[in-house]
């Protein structure tokens, strides 16, 4: 009886799936709390028409998203995430992928990923 091979794998992929449901011409507001410290600035977060769409722009830059940290369970835990209502009257509803990074200190780090639905609204300011 020979040894057994054995299978060894290593997941770096520690981002979590989180699908978010919006509505067109609302203003866009998504707090996260991770119950951990996190980086203040550095978070960069992209709206696209799928997950191998990273040629063109995106649907939603990172730009037109405010990112803010501060106290939440615990010191600099709570992340919020805004986006305009003018911003999102500028998209049409449908079904998008994105995700949610940083990229403090060098390192990039994937925190969310998933879908990205936008629900047509019938009143847009």
């Amino acid at each position: 009886m020979g040894n057994k091979a054995s299978k060894n794998t290593v997941n770096l992929d520690t981002a979590s799936r989180l699908d978010v449901i919006c509505r067109r011409g609302d203003t866009f507001s998504l707090v996260l709390d991770f119950n951990q410290g996190m980086p203040v600035d550095g978070w960069r977060m992209e709206v696209r028409e799928n997950d191998t769409d990273d040629s063109g722009s995106p649907t939603i830059a990172s730009t037109d998203f405010s990112f803010v940290v501060d106290a939440g369970a615990v010191a600099l835990s709570k992340l919020t995430i805004t986006a305009t209502s003018s911003t999102m009257a500028g998209v049409n509803s449908g079904l998008y992928v994105y995700d949610l990074q940083n990229t403090s200190n060098g390192v990039v780090k994937t925190y969310l990923y998933g879908t990205f639905k936008i629900n047509e609204d019938v009143t847009i300011a």
